[in-house]
């Protein structure tokens, strides 16, 4: 068992979600024991043979033991225009919404090299497509994530969006359901070298086999690991996992407690800190 403040967990559910109606979904379980966690199934096929479409992840996740943590590769939390129930925009310069606040003092502050390079013109930060945590993990790790609304997102963070509100009593966001982001999860552990070859690269599958063969003192498999190495989904819902026990595990909080307001809003994308 492992314990995140007072919550205790035993079990931790690692979820490569895919976008609308959701076939290349995949979830990777795992089982807390006293050496590390152990993935006991994984896969892109639910029990019952069908895909992970809605109607057999929400069952799936609600059906499991109260100590479970779920870790999601997926937007939990929308960008502040989103949110935004005044009829009329104020405009970027004048939002109150403390995230946009942010944006315009710290994000852009902490942006400006990056922004050196983008193209001139092009809008730097924007708050209908953008959270404050996607900013910071560009700015801490040197990884681009996806925008929460950007190009092709757009199924996924609505499925996302449904999936919270679907699980809210069972798990809330950021104690029981975890945004996570394996690739900064690699990046953070094993490098920007791994973190970029570990998906359709030459070279993947050993990437992907020393990856697993460096976490093994914490991280095993009741099952068959090959199946991960060879899908891409599969790999990233252990991936997804694993980060959600590091997070119980080591006890991973917000970089500055003056974000707790706005991780409130718009969630958060869990990561492990820098080493050293």
């Amino acid at each position: 068992m492992i314990a995140k403040s007072d919550i205790h967990f035993n079990r931790v559910i690692g979820i490569d979600l895919g976008g609308g109606k959701g076939k290349t979904t995949s979830v990777a379980v795992g089982q807390a024991n006293p050496t590390g966690l152990e993935i006991v199934s994984m896969g892109t096929r639910s029990p019952s043979g069908l895909p992970w479409y809605d109607q057999e992840l929400v069952p799936f996740l609600r059906e499991q033991p109260r100590g479970t943590l779920v870790a999601i590769d997926a937007p939990l939390g929308l960008p502040a225009c989103l949110r935004c129930l005044d009829p009329r925009c104020a405009g970027y310069a004048a939002c109150p919404d403390p995230a946009v606040a942010w944006m315009r003092s710290q994000g852009e502050r902490l942006d400006e090299q990056i922004r050196r390079r983008v193209a001139r013109g092009k809008p730097r930060i924007t708050p209908y497509t953008q959270r404050v945590t996607e900013i910071l993990l560009r700015h801490d790790t040197g990884i681009l994530p996806r925008e929460t609304l950007g190009q092709g997102m757009g199924p996924l963070t609505a499925r996302a969006a449904h999936l919270v509100r679907s699980l809210t009593d069972r798990y809330p966001r950021d104690v029981r359901l975890l945004e996570v982001y394996p690739k900064a999860t690699i990046g953070q552990l094993a490098g920007a070298e791994a973190a970029t070859s570990y998906k359709r690269r030459a070279g993947t599958w050993a990437t992907r086999a020393g990856l697993l063969e460096a976490w093994s003192q914490d991280l095993s498999f009741r099952i068959w690991r090959e199946e991960s190495l060879r899908c891409d989904h599969t790999f990233d819902a252990v991936v997804c996992a694993y980060t959600g026990w590091r997070w119980a595990t080591e006890g991973w909080s917000l970089p500055d407690p003056a974000l707790t307001d706005i991780v409130s809003r718009e969630g958060w994308i869990w990561y492990p800190p820098a080493a050293g």
